[in-house]
């Protein structure tokens, strides 16, 4: 998958299918937010992405884009 392309659906409900096939659902988040600034790894590290719930709690681990089969947005 291409950066432009999760780039695309920050913030909404996906669900994410990585390289292992894993597939985890959540709302798509991308460190270096500042609504994690208080928490180190979620902050620091570049160009990963994460997925959270609707209490902003993180409910996967740290993915790059080339870790990612698959992802689509659920309404």
């Amino acid at each position: 998958m291409r950066r432009e392309q999760l780039e695309q659906m920050l913030c909404k409900k996906v669900e994410v299918t990585l390289f292992d096939k894993v597939k985890y659902t959540g709302i798509l988040r991308k460190t270096r937010d500042e609504d994690f600034k208080d928490n180190p790894n979620l902050f620091y590290p570049l160009r990963y992405y994460f997925l959270t719930d609707e209490a902003n709690q993180c409910v996967s681990c740290l993915f790059r884009t080339s870790h990612v089969r698959s992802c689509k947005v659920i309404e």
